[in-house]
């Protein structure tokens, strides 16, 4: 038997309980599958957006009006380089303006096809001062060609200057003082005089004749259309 002194003491266990796992405590705003860099980006698209300003818009509308291209006089082909909207007609250049006024017989000296448009314009190819046409010119006086609007010639307020000679000679000045209209004091109108029941009835008999013969004139040439002018 083992005395008491001699007994061999087992040493307490120590319970350790695991730790508990912390929390995710952070929450997102957006979805994971954002990144920051789209988010900054959306943000920053949102603030450019509201500082344009609201004329922009009717401007780009306005550039990107389509234009009807014209065809040639002789061969009924459109020129490859017609400008397509009211920005491409902006950005033509020296050289495609001057294919498309040959293509379009607006050359001198004149040929019979020049007089085949509507519009005739003041011709740079092939002119004495074709060098000193500068770009500015070419493009207006094409533009008056096709029907844009906003391209006629600058014209003196006196009424004495040529509007050729203007288009010709990219040196030719405006007086910026044009000498002062006579002002004319407005007329008072004469009241117009009652007519009689009598003259109502005649006046309404002759704008009926006048309507008649507009409406018989109009019918004879509707039919002279169809029967080719005979």
């Amino acid at each position: 038997m083992m005395g008491r002194g001699n007994r061999s003491t087992r040493p307490s266990r120590l319970s350790v309980e695991p730790s508990t796992p912390k929390s995710n405590e952070f929450q997102f705003v957006y979805s994971p599958a954002t990144s920051i860099s789209s988010c900054m980006s959306s943000e920053v698209d949102t603030r450019c957006t509201s500082q344009v300003d609201p004329l922009f818009y009717s401007v780009v509308n306005h550039l990107q009006t389509p234009l009807c291209p014209l065809i040639s006089s002789t061969t009924g082909l459109q020129h490859p380089e017609f400008p397509g909207t009211i920005l491409a007609y902006h950005l033509l250049t020296s050289r495609q303006l001057d294919d498309l006024a040959r293509h379009y017989h607006q050359i001198y000296p004149p040929v019979a096809a020049t007089s085949y448009y509507p519009i005739t314009i003041p011709p740079w190819v092939g002119a004495s001062d074709e060098s000193d046409v500068n770009l500015d010119t070419k493009r207006r006086r094409f533009g008056r060609f096709i029907g844009l609007r906003g391209c006629e010639s600058p014209v003196q307020c006196d009424y004495n200057f040529d509007d050729d000679r203007m288009d010709t000679d990219p040196d030719v000045a405006i007086p910026c003082d044009p000498l002062p209209l006579p002002q004319c004091e407005p007329q008072q109108a004469a009241p117009p005089a009652e007519e009689t029941e009598a003259e109502m009835l005649a006046r309404m008999d002759r704008e009926w004749q006048e309507c008649l013969l507009h409406a018989r004139q109009d019918s004879d040439a509707a039919l002279r259309l169809k029967m080719n002018g005979f």
